[in-house]
């Protein structure tokens, strides 16, 4: 399994057909103090599966760190099943994770990293910026 498309934005959906929408993709957050809970935000994971893998069980694992990987923000992990493909083609898989209120806890570069079977497949930076203070 490999990962084709991963995203940070302010909104995603799979519409019928298995289009994928999004919306507002972004790689910095802005903020005048810290720490500073971000209200909601969409990590969306496209990825493909070889016939090799037609109907398997796969464990995606999505973490969330911090730059030098002594805090995780956010864990989840969960099975997702490869459909059957046909004509030994690669199969697409859409994998939208909607996260609501993620604490930053400091400004700096934060790491979403994707594994698949504990095997690291991708990874996105976001950048939180401290904005200065006026006089």
């Amino acid at each position: 399994m490999n990962i084709d498309t991963l995203l940070v934005a302010d909104y995603a959906n799979i519409a019928e057909g298995g289009k994928l929408n999004v919306m507002g993709i972004f790689r910095e957050i802005r903020a005048k103090k810290f720490p500073i809970p971000h209200p909601e935000m969409f990590l969306i994971i496209g990825m493909n599966a070889s016939p090799a893998e037609y109907n398997k069980k796969r464990n995606i694992t999505v973490k969330l760190i911090n730059a030098d990987a002594t805090q995780e923000l956010v864990s989840i992990s969960h099975n997702i099943d490869v459909p059957q493909g046909s004509g030994g083609r690669k199969v697409e898989i859409n994998h939208i994770l909607r996260l609501q209120g993620v604490l930053f806890p400091s400004p700096g570069t934060y790491q979403f990293s994707v594994l698949v079977d504990n095997d690291e497949k991708g990874a996105i930076s976001i950048e939180l910026i401290e904005i200065p203070k006026s006089k």
